[in-house]
């Protein structure tokens, strides 16, 4: 890795070990063999006291095999800050492929890679394909028409071929067109808008209703992406561009 990668990484690629957990008994501790603790030896900090069935994977045991993969494709790349962010306990790295584009009508919108894990059991190791709109950093999963890697903690890990992966996402761009080209012909229906109050929570539908009215499917899309990009903290905004995508179908 390069000095300047390497720097912008570090605040991934911390430490992280297992430790014994010890239960107060009669005064003593006793050791328990269900559970085990997960630390930050570099902060001397608990981060979570997982089952023993627990696999610890660090952040660099996934980052460092993409990398390693991304440095062998002909296409350009980098890590994008827009929607990545790292906490003791959970992490997002997005990459974003500023070459690998489509189009709306309205700017481009470059493919983007998105890769999680925790240390506190919230999610596993998983990594979607989605995209960045250029022009304001609008953040999109398409969670339903492009594929998508999952691993609990519990199995092996896997990251697979990036640029097998890269190009079975690219090709997938025509399908992503065709459906963005049907929500710009769809009305906003009743049951649209009671479907993402249920799903996004009513402070997500006063935003909407503050907006001006959405002319389809598409513009109201658009207006939820960017309140999750703008307005939403990171390490909650995949959760949403997961909702949005089942509501859009994306």
């Amino acid at each position: 890795m390069t000095t300047e990668i390497e720097k912008r990484l570090n605040k991934f690629l911390f430490p992280v070990e297992e430790r014994k957990v010890y239960f107060q008994s009669d005064s003593n501790p006793k050791l328990t063999r269900e559970y085990k603790a997960i630390v930050r030896p570099d902060k001397d900090k608990l981060i979570s006291v997982m089952q023993d069935s627990y696999k610890l994977v660090p952040n660099r045991e996934v980052i460092l095999p993409l990398l390693e993969q991304l440095y062998q494709l002909d296409t350009k790349w980098h890590f994008d800050n827009s929607h990545s962010f790292a906490s003791s306990k959970r992490m997002r790295l997005q990459v974003t492929f500023p070459d690998l584009t489509l189009n709306d009508g309205r700017s481009d919108i470059a493919l983007s890679l998105f890769l999680h894990n925790s240390y506190d059991g919230s999610e596993g190791v998983r990594m979607f394909w989605g995209a960045i709109r250029g022009i304001c950093s609008n953040g999109m999963v398409f969670g339903n028409v492009l594929s998508k890697f999952y691993s609990k903690h519990t199995k092996g890990i896997n990251i697979g071929n990036i640029n097998e992966q890269l190009e079975n996402t690219y090709n997938q761009i025509p399908v992503i067109k065709e459906r963005i080209e049907i929500l710009q012909h769809l009305q906003v229906t009743d049951v649209l808008k009671e479907d993402v109050q249920k799903n996004m929570g009513k402070t997500v539908q006063k935003y909407i209703n503050e907006q001006k009215l959405p002319i389809n499917q598409w513009a109201l899309y658009n207006i939820l992406t960017y309140y999750i990009s703008h307005l939403i903290e990171q390490r909650m905004r995949a959760a949403y561009q997961m909702k949005v995508s089942k509501i859009f179908q994306l």
